[in-house]
């Protein structure tokens, strides 16, 4: 059973922090305080954690590693999945510099650029291929993921082909929105709107 999206996104969150929570040599946590440290709500850590099959101990709290075990089995952070990046943009740039870092459940393994300053070069070790090699490295090296983060050519042939290559996953990092079908998970984030959100908001 597929656990819900936002338990998903808090699940990625617990996970990052326990990771580093783990290092103070503190072998037990409280519901209560790893959502303190999240500044979420205290009855969402223990309904996700109820979903996760995990139980604390009222004395103690729950088990970290325990938790980072279950975490990584039920997001499949064990088992790195291939993906691609499709315009190597300032974003791209930065994308790929996060992959580098560690830590995500995915093997970028290939770039795909118009531009002859990142074409047939390495970043990171990850090669840099033409728009034209898209659907030949795709097979080859057995993509599922996408990220695009920018696309000089018309948007909605490059989504037409991702499709047809069998791309199960594409994360959106461009300002065009795009839809897919049902099969294919689509994560969108457009950091032009955030940015007009964080100065709204932000106004006394």
């Amino acid at each position: 059973m597929k656990l819900p999206e936002k338990t998903v996104e808090r699940l990625s969150r617990y996970r990052r922090l326990l990771l580093n929570y783990q290092f103070l040599e503190k072998p037990f946590i409280y519901s209560r305080d790893l959502a303190r440290m999240l500044k979420i709500n205290p009855v969402h850590v223990r309904r996700d954690l109820m979903l996760l099959g995990v139980s604390g101990s009222h004395s103690k709290g729950y088990d970290v590693q325990q938790l980072i075990r279950e975490i990584s089995l039920k997001l499949e952070c064990t088992t790195k999945k291939s993906a691609c990046i499709v315009g190597f943009s300032h974003t791209g740039r930065a994308v790929l510099e996060l992959y580098a870092e560690g830590g995500t459940p995915i093997n970028i393994t290939a770039i795909f650029d118009v531009s002859t300053k990142s074409i047939n070069k390495e970043f990171f070790g990850v090669s840099c291929y033409s728009m034209e090699n898209l659907v030949e490295m795709i097979a080859e090296k057995e993509i599922t993921l996408v990220i695009l983060t920018n696309v000089d050519e018309e948007m909605g042939g490059i989504k037409d082909l991702l499709i047809a290559c069998g791309i199960k996953g594409i994360m959106n990092l461009t300002s065009q929105t795009i839809e897919v079908p049902p099969q294919i998970h689509l994560e969108e984030y457009d950091l032009k709107t955030s940015l007009i959100k964080l100065t709204y908001f932000s106004e006394a």
